[in-house]
């Protein structure tokens, strides 16, 4: 299997019921896997006008309590940026999958490079939290995009998945992947009482329900709100939402995963490393280990944004 189906197996595997791209190299493959099997395992595949109809398309299939996703490369990203905000505002759950290539702008469409990262951490004005992934190899982007929406729909939230050409188009032989146990629907456990989307919490989490499920109406805002999801001026309640949705960083680092820590326990030269930078570290230290018994170690990071410092700290010494 490749990196690019491992996504799109992973995003099935979660539940996903809503899927819109606009066909972009190296990240194509996603959509065209999905499509093939989209009557069967009864998933919209939508292939939208441009990136920013697409994660706009997803947006609204995961406010109506679809379990969405969109999936492109950099220069569709670009045209994400303004929708990434939205979701976060919003607070809309949502996942983007970015497989890499070479910018800027068109640069290299069918060539491979870690080029996005400052770019995804900080894309969109304002601040809202967002959780950014590294895909390491074709088993770890199965695993990673179950957590991405696990992590998305827990937290509402949007997540980016980043892989690249390298790793979603190579192929490798693994293991089997496992089914996860079913993740409980958030929106099914608030139906009681009455409805606030944008409840002042302490964990930053507001409860969830989605249009139709009462007879309450459910409010979305791009423009900033109070706890009902009404445009406010106040400079009060706009400082106690910023401070809302920040919150939610304190849970997200809790349930951080460090590195893959590589090579020897001793070793001298540590080596860091991201995402598919992990086959090739992996071999490189081996055959140094070999040459150099012992000297030789290596951190190869998944998750990126919140950045996990445990290992890190503990190996820098």
């Amino acid at each position: 299997i490749n990196g690019n189906r491992a996504v799109a197996l992973g995003a099935l595997a979660a539940g996903l019921r809503f899927y819109s791209a606009y066909p972009m190299s190296p990240s194509t493959e996603i959509m065209e896997f999905l499509a093939s099997k989209s009557k069967e395992l009864n998933v919209v595949v939508e292939q939208a006008e441009d990136e920013i109809a697409a994660i706009n398309m997803a947006l609204g299939a995961s406010f109506a309590g679809a379990p969405a996703m969109t999936g492109t490369s950099g220069g569709g990203f670009s045209l994400m940026v303004e929708a990434l905000g939205l979701s976060g505002i919003g607070e809309i759950p949502i996942v983007i999958a970015n497989v890499q290539r070479p910018g800027p702008a068109t640069g290299f469409p069918t060539r491979t490079e870690q080029s996005d990262l400052r770019f995804v951490i900080h894309a969109s004005q304002g601040e809202f939290p967002r959780k950014v992934i590294a895909l390491r190899n074709q088993e770890d982007a199965y695993r990673q995009t179950i957590r991405a929406f696990m992590t998305a729909e827990k937290y509402r939230i949007p997540v980016i998945l980043l892989s690249d050409q390298y790793l979603g188009d190579t192929s490798a032989t693994i293991k089997p992947f496992s089914l996860p146990e079913e993740a409980p629907d958030p929106a099914a456990e608030n139906l009681q009482g009455e409805y606030k989307p944008y409840l002042l919490t302490e964990n930053g989490i507001s409860p969830r329900r989605y249009p139709g499920q009462t007879e309450e109406l459910v409010n979305v805002d791009s423009d900033e709100h109070d706890e009902q999801g009404l445009i406010t001026e106040s400079a009060e309640m706009r400082i106690k939402m910023v401070d809302k949705r920040m919150a939610k960083l304190r849970g997200m680092v809790k349930e951080l995963e460090e590195p893959d820590f590589l090579g020897s326990e001793e070793g001298d030269v540590l080596l860091i490393g991201w995402g598919s930078t992990w086959g090739p570290i992996k071999e490189a230290v081996e055959l140094l280990n070999r040459e150099t018994p012992g000297q030789y170690s290596a951190l190869v990071f998944g998750d990126i944004y919140p950045l996990p410092e445990k290992l890190l700290k503990e190996k820098a010494k």
